[in-house]
């Protein structure tokens, strides 16, 4: 459908009337037309078409920038492709239910029967800026409820962003001192910010006391697939801690500096039965969420020490007894016990490095270590 009159044989010029619900035919192709062309094609789309703009400038540009091309986002086998003819859909496989064990809560999870009594009714409201005695009123509360979290308590929390350092350090003074339980889900596009807040602060996620009481995943918005497999992927906006399944704290605060001391915000601390909602609403964000890897995010940091390893190799051809030094401490910090990396090294220092006629090696090509001998690279430095 590329113009009106395909859609009607009488009455063009217009679009057929909206059928029920939010979808619209006119918008789909107006955002396939960004999507393959950028914000020009979409106005020349919407004015040929003779549609109202129903997205904002920020809307188009962050739709236009974060979409990823079909080479970017191959599909998993066995899923459907998005721009199959629908005379094939009774070749495709279309579940109506997911396939996949949903992740196990495995730290446990605090278990209520349909309609099981979860406290009296109530409803606290704080804002940002506060006033009266305090002016952080949404910070403070979200700190005194981590607080008031005890020993095998558990905490659920949803976030978009969460970069404030004070919240962040009583999550893991709760989790260390009291045993407190945690699960977060973090939004995927703000997740390197967290991790940048982990290493800042100098928390090794991998350490075994806080990976046996905190389970952290990633989570995304819905996927919306182009005709041509390209696919635009939401963010998550729910903000919520869910603590022992009985209070729910929830608001427009996120957990970042600027909105406990700049923006301007809100949160409720409910209990009752309305906190059974949110009980189910997490499972589901759960249910969805991808974990992450503590080991590709080791590699990560020994990768930056292959990079910078290599670096100084490229710009030392005449090593100096410094940069000798410098190679020697990076060598043991990232090469040894691991072959595959030192073969990559090797590999890049040979094309690097220039080798004179007259040359000597600083190093033997072989050391010991654990009792066993270990290939090592040769430190080559011009007379």
């Amino acid at each position: 459908m590329a113009n009106p009159s395909q859609c009607l044989e009488e009455g063009a010029g217009r679009w057929p009337p909206r059928p029920p619900g939010p979808y619209s035919e006119a918008q789909r192709l107006a955002l396939e037309e960004l999507v393959a062309g950028g914000p020009e094609a979409l106005r020349a789309f919407l004015r040929r078409e003779q549609l109202p703009p129903f997205l904002s400038e920020p809307e188009v540009q962050a739709i236009a920038r974060g979409a990823l091309p079909p080479a970017a986002a191959p599909e998993p086998a066995g899923e459907p492709s998005p721009g199959a003819s629908l005379d094939a859909s009774s070749l495709t496989y279309f579940p109506e239910r997911s396939d996949l064990e949903p992740p196990a809560l495995e730290l446990g999870w605090p278990g209520f029967a349909s309609g099981a009594f979860r406290g009296l009714t109530r409803v606290e409201a704080h804002f940002q800026p506060g006033c009266g005695e305090s002016i952080y009123g949404c910070k403070e509360a979200v700190r005194r409820q981590i607080r008031s979290a005890r020993q095998v308590s558990m905490i659920a929390l949803v976030m978009d962003s969460f970069t404030d350092t004070d919240i962040f350090k009583d999550l893991l003074e709760a989790c260390s001192q009291r045993q407190v339980k945690a699960y977060i889900l973090l939004d995927q596009s703000s997740f390197s910010h967290f991790l940048k807040m982990c290493k800042d602060l100098g928390v090794d996620l991998e350490r075994e006391k806080v990976s046996l009481l905190i389970r952290i995943r990633n989570i995304t918005g819905k996927t919306y697939y182009t005709r041509s497999g390209a696919k635009i992927v939401g963010k998550v906006r729910e903000k919520f801690m869910l603590i022992d399944g009985i209070r729910v704290t929830t608001g427009s605060y996120s957990f970042t500096w600027t909105d406990g001391k700049l923006n301007s915000s809100n949160i409720l601390i409910l209990s009752g039965p309305a906190v059974a909602h949110f009980d189910l609403e997490f499972r589901i964000l759960y249910a969805r969420s991808k974990p992450i890897n503590l080991k590709e995010l080791s590699s990560c940091k020994k990768n930056k020490v292959l990079d910078q390893l290599v670096r100084i190799t490229v710009a030392s051809r005449d090593l100096t007894r410094e940069n000798f030094l410098r190679m020697e401490f990076l060598y043991l910090r990232a090469f040894v016990g691991n072959l595959k990396w030192k073969r990559s090294w090797l590999h890049a220092a040979r094309e690097a490095v220039y080798v004179s006629n007259n040359a000597m090696h600083a190093s033997p090509p072989l050391t010991k270590r654990n009792g066993s001998l270990v290939m090592r690279p040769h430190w080559i430095i011009e007379r």
